[in-house]
């Protein structure tokens, strides 16, 4: 600035040279050069010295700026280095996050996986009821099975053995001693049952209403109303010539075939009697269902009524609901819904075993009527065979 301030002023004082300047004399014939080139000489040394100071005050200029340039470029540069290491750190930081956060994820995936839940242990004791159950329910159609199949085939300390008449009167003996109703007390032939009790053995309710058969009086009256409606007395025994006889020995093909068809309907009507029989302890995830259902509560289930409290529980239960909609994972949910499949295949198989019997009973169905429409042959003497 010094020096711009320096040519300025040159400049100045030159113009005001020239202006101050003397005029030269001119001569007569011509004018005088000598005061002119003396002029041109000192404004051209003039010119000459601003030209040189304005060159090296722009040099210099340029020169600063070059450098003010090159130390701003160099800065800007540092200041990119700077950003670039800055964003290597942000990043490398932001990995680390995220690899802490999916090892966290993946820690809690893990734990969820191998936690097991509430339900889980709700529904295995539930699932064993069940099990524990149909397999005393078995025991118990099985006795009551061998007990009626004696009783069809006439068997030794069976009424049907002494003939049919003594069967009938079995039979009407003990009706009278339970069941008594109003017709049979009015004609004196009993005493009237009381309310719950009257004709017992001919109410379907008697077998198909509880889901647990209350005592051993409950579990009677379903007996006897199975078998009133199966086969309320069985024919005589066929004893002595009834055997060895030709007549005796005829007719023991048919009477094996009505044994067989009465022990089948025996069997299914006993499988459903068995079904509602008091077999199992239930859980107390069943207990607490069926004081919501408002069955009494009892500690021994039967079959029927722990896979109905079971059911019910996951159907209808807030515990249950509540569980669900908690489980962390998908893994907890599909382990719900892989045992609730495990259920209902559970049912189907029972539903299967049933249908079988059911099959069986249509067979025997179909076979009565198929001898029903044979045709009937007179009796043929028997072919005697001589040798030639």
């Amino acid at each position: 600035m010094k020096r711009l301030r320096g040519v300025l002023l040159a400049s100045a004082c030159f113009a005001a040279g020239m202006m101050l300047a003397p005029r030269p004399a001119y001569a007569l014939f011509g004018i005088d050069e000598g005061p002119i080139i003396a002029a041109i000489t000192a404004l051209q040394s003039a010119m000459n010295s601003v030209v040189t100071t304005t060159k090296n005050v722009l040099n210099e200029s340029l020169g600063l700026i070059n450098g003010s340039l090159g130390d701003g470029f160099t800065q800007i540069s540092n200041y990119m280095k700077a950003q670039v290491g800055a964003q290597e750190q942000i990043s490398d930081a932001n990995n680390l996050v995220q690899a802490r956060l999916a090892r966290d994820v993946r820690n809690a995936q893990i734990r969820d996986d191998h936690a097991v839940n509430r339900q889980d242990c709700l529904n295995l004791e539930g699932g064993q009821s069940a099990v524990v159950a149909a397999h005393n329910a078995m025991d118990v159609a099985a006795a009551l099975d061998q007990a009626k199949d004696e009783r069809t085939r006439g068997a030794r300390n069976t009424p049907s053995w002494a003939g049919g008449g003594q069967a009938a009167q079995a039979n009407n003996t003990h009706h009278f001693s339970k069941y008594c109703d109003d017709a049979e007390a009015e004609a004196g032939i009993c005493s009237l049952a009381s309310a719950g009790i009257k004709a017992a053995d001919q109410n379907a309710s008697s077998l198909l209403t509880p889901p647990v058969y209350a005592d051993q009086n409950a579990i009677d009256s379903a007996n006897d109303y199975e078998t009133t409606l199966i086969q309320p007395v069985a024919p005589a025994a066929l004893r002595g010539s009834a055997l060895n006889t030709t007549e005796g020995q005829q007719s023991l093909p048919q009477r094996r075939g009505y044994n067989a068809a009465i022990s089948l309907a025996h069997r299914i009507g006993d499988d459903v009697l068995s079904w509602h029989t008091g077999t199992v302890t239930l859980s107390a995830a069943q207990k607490a269902e069926a004081q919501r259902e408002g069955i009494t509560q009892t500690d021994t289930g039967s079959q029927w009524e722990a896979t109905e409290l079971e059911v019910n529980r996951k159907y209808a239960g807030t515990d249950w609901q509540g569980d669900l909609q908690a489980m962390p994972g998908d893994k907890s949910v599909l382990i719900q819904i892989a045992l609730l499949d495990a259920q209902r295949n559970w049912l189907m198989w029972q539903q299967l075993k049933l249908e079988q019997a059911r099959a069986l009973a249509e067979a025997a169905r179909l076979s009565i009527a198929a001898e029903q429409r044979r045709p009937r042959t007179s009796p043929m003497p028997v072919p005697s065979t001589s040798s030639n």
